[in-house]
């Protein structure tokens, strides 16, 4: 008795491309095979001499018969560009088997992708949406492992609408700012199926590998939330989630769920990514606006322009000839970003006398945020994704009062 200890052959996702797989088979001297290559869902057989795929198993040339003459049979199997699930068999023959097991049959399948997966990186606030402008995105395209860096040099802007006009805030200073790789969020929704009354277990319309347990449900359709919801167990045979929390849903209504991190993003979505920055976030620019009209003795302050300025007695101020002798806060806005209406003002908890045209510098409140960052792709998903910087988790946007 021969035995065939194993074939290797590179069995990662092959990209788009006309693509050349090396092989190897090892065993004992005189062990006897037949190697097979085939297209899955077709009927399309590897010829070993023109070295390509073709309809039927027309001939010998379908078969690879060899018989080890030492320890190891190399070759190769030439893959065609486009997409498609590949099987390379390997059957022995006579009185030859597989790892002294009584085996005789040794199969590996290869995945080769009919295009290329595109990555979309962009901010997203899950809370705040209305509070910021047009946002950046990035993306980047490949297939299978690889080592792609994703560089961002983004302005995070707000909004310049009257309503949500009152600037950025940073939760920490930036130089102080060490951000997580759980800012980065993979994001997802699915349809509930039956209705939902203070129970812990919800099912799903359709339960894919995209759900994982540990995702965060954020969002609901109609209704709402008690808390966050956190998955704690998957049935995938009931498409039933557990939940960490009594929830009511309506049947029909659409959950949105969360997965932060590396780690589970790419176990929800086959996305391999790292970075080795810490401190993406960069010196904000400073926050000036210009005194409109003169004020006399009035804790109203007129503003050429007020994108930017909140209120709330949050934000400090100063100026040439402000008066911060006692706490001087911002209270309110009356907003005019952009000052195309000529009424933009604040008022500060103490009466100023200044004058038309001082430029006042606000303090820890921006109208932007700049955040700077690589990513490397390590490895690409099968299919598009979008991945998104979660800005909840370090900005606060301001408010009018």
């Amino acid at each position: 008795m021969k035995i065939i200890k194993n074939i290797q052959i590179d069995t990662s996702i092959i990209t788009t491309d006309a693509t050349k797989r090396a092989f190897s088979v090892s065993g004992d001297r005189g062990a006897k095979f037949v190697l097979i290559a085939l297209q899955n869902d077709t009927i399309k057989y590897y010829d070993f001499k023109t070295q390509e795929f073709e309809l039927c198993h027309n001939d010998s040339n379908n078969n690879l018969v060899v018989q080890l003459g030492n320890s190891k049979y190399s070759g190769s199997i030439k893959f065609p560009s486009g997409g498609g699930t590949y099987t390379v068999k390997l059957i022995t023959l006579d009185d030859t088997f597989v790892n002294n097991r009584g085996k005789t049959v040794i199969s590996k399948t290869i995945e080769k992708q009919a295009s290329n997966a595109t990555i979309t990186f962009q901010p997203i606030s899950l809370s705040y949406s209305n509070k910021y402008g047009t946002l950046p995105s990035v993306t980047s395209a490949g297939i299978g492992v690889t080592s792609t860096p994703v560089d961002m040099d983004w302005s995070i802007p707000n909004a310049t609408t009257d309503a949500h006009s009152n600037g950025l805030t940073l939760t920490k200073p930036w130089q102080n700012l060490k951000l997580s790789d759980k800012i980065w969020i993979f994001k997802t929704t699915e349809t509930v199926d039956g209705t939902v009354s203070s129970s812990t277990e919800v099912v799903l319309d359709n339960l894919t590998k995209d759900i994982i347990v540990g995702m965060k449900i954020v969002g609901v359709s109609s209704g709402s939330l008690s808390g966050t919801p956190t998955i704690t167990n998957i049935n995938s045979s009931t498409k039933t989630i557990t939940i960490n929390s009594a929830q009511s849903f309506a049947h029909g209504i659409t959950l949105t769920m969360i997965c932060e991190g590396f780690e589970p993003i790419k176990q929800a979505t086959g996305l391999d990514l790292s970075t080795s920055i810490k401190y993406p976030v960069t010196e904000p620019p400073t926050l000036t606006q210009t005194v409109r009209a003169d004020v006399s003795s009035s804790t109203t302050v007129t503003l050429s322009d007020t994108q930017g300025v909140a209120g709330g007695n949050e934000i400090s101020y100063k100026g040439f000839g402000v008066d911060n002798s006692s706490a001087n806060k911002i209270t309110s806005v009356t907003p005019d970003p952009g000052g195309g209406d000529g009424d933009g003002s604040m008022v500060v908890q103490l009466a100023q006398t200044l004058t038309a045209g001082t430029v006042l510098t606000f303090n820890a409140i921006y109208s932007s945020i700049p955040f700077k960052t690589s990513l490397i792709i390590n490895e690409y998903p099968s299919i598009n994704r979008n991945i998104y910087l979660d800005l909840d988790q370090f900005i606060t946007p301001g408010a009018a009062s």
